[in-house]
């Protein structure tokens, strides 16, 4: 009796066993299937009939197209629907692309405005029909009625970048280059002006005057191709050129491309700005110098954060938050490296 009474009881602490699995397996699923973000805010209310359209200013360079996935991402793991919209690097085309989506009924717009001033109007319009709007990226006239935005932190990151630099550089002779992203851009300006005080001021603190000469500044509109044609003719000009700042990593290694090319492998410092992850592999090799952080997955969790609390009724927002300003080297690229990151 004692025999048969010990065998129920291990077939019922088998099944048990089973049971409990199968439970966690149920709970495994549903919540890779409900794509939430970690550490996630979390909605007092239900989202799943709020729509979010978000305006990028193009899709020709690997940031934007990251930028996108990442807000994408963000969206859905409210339970929100995700609209987009390309503004194909031509601000015309942005103002309409930001009219059809308040067309189509969204109910949140996002913007990266290619232009502060040109992109007001239609933002004000928007908002005058009783949608929120949020920049990222990229700031937005003071005039424009937005809800918050987020950029990451350009002035700061130029100024790291021009501190290490001219740590690097010592007292030697600098004839600079700079590769900017396009004419009238705000981001590339705040970076290049960084980094022109942080290397004057690293300089006059550590040896008493500045040398830094910038002998050269070529557009790349923030692509490889567009890095690598800059930095050809910034070479066939300017040959004495030993130091390198590009406005992203991605016109960065277009340049080191042509610095290879042309046999001046070593010879010329190198930095970017974006943290992207084959710039990281590069700085690892010791082919690129340094980056700075700019994480669109960062980015885009603090904005779709900011988006939600607002339609929970939190309407205290700081309309300006920055993310964290980081210089990635060398001595701390392994921190900052995720061969898995879709940038």
């Amino acid at each position: 009796m004692r025999s048969l009474k010990s065998h129920l009881n291990f077939v019922l602490a088998i099944a048990c066993f089973f049971l409990l699995n199968a439970c966690h397996l149920k709970d495994r699923k549903k919540a890779k299937n409900n794509k939430t973000v970690e550490n996630q805010y979390v909605s007092k209310i239900n989202l799943s009939n709020i729509k979010v359209g978000y305006c990028s200013p193009s899709l020709n360079a690997p940031y934007y197209m990251v930028l996108s996935e990442e807000i994408k991402k963000n969206v859905e793991s409210y339970g929100m629907k995700f609209i987009s919209a390309d503004g194909q690097d031509d601000i015309a085309k942005q103002i309409t692309a930001v009219e059809d989506l308040v067309a189509s009924g969204v109910n949140v717009l996002i913007i990266n405005p290619i232009d502060p001033l040109a992109t007001v109007a239609a933002v004000n319009t928007a908002v005058k029909a009783g949608i929120p709007v949020f920049t990222i990226d990229s700031g937005i006239d003071p005039t424009a009625e937005i809800t918050s935005g987020v950029q990451a932190d350009n002035s700061g990151n130029g100024f790291l970048i021009g501190e290490w630099m001219a740590g690097k550089v010592g007292n030697q002779n600098v004839n600079a280059a700079i590769i900017s992203g396009k004419q009238g851009n705000p981001v590339g300006q705040m970076k290049r002006m960084g980094f022109v005080q942080g290397f004057t001021e690293t300089q006059l603190r550590t040896i008493g005057y500045s040398n830094l000469k910038i002998v050269s500044q070529g557009w790349g509109n923030w692509t490889n191709n567009g890095g690598l044609k800059a930095m050809e003719d910034i070479l066939v000009a300017h040959p004495e050129v030993n130091v390198l700042f590009a406005e992203n990593d991605a016109m960065a290694m277009g340049a080191l491309k042509a610095i290879k090319e042309a046999g001046k492998a070593g010879k010329i410092l190198i930095a970017g700005v974006d943290g992207q992850k084959e710039a990281d592999q590069l700085i690892q090799s010791g082919e690129m110098g340094a980056s700075a952080l700019n994480s669109p997955g960062v980015m885009s969790k603090i904005l779709l954060e900011t988006v939600v609390r607002y339609l929970n009724g939190e309407k205290n927002s700081n309309k300006n938050k920055l993310t964290p300003a980081v210089l990635i080297t060398k001595e701390n690229v392994a921190q900052y490296y995720d061969p898995k990151a879709l940038f």
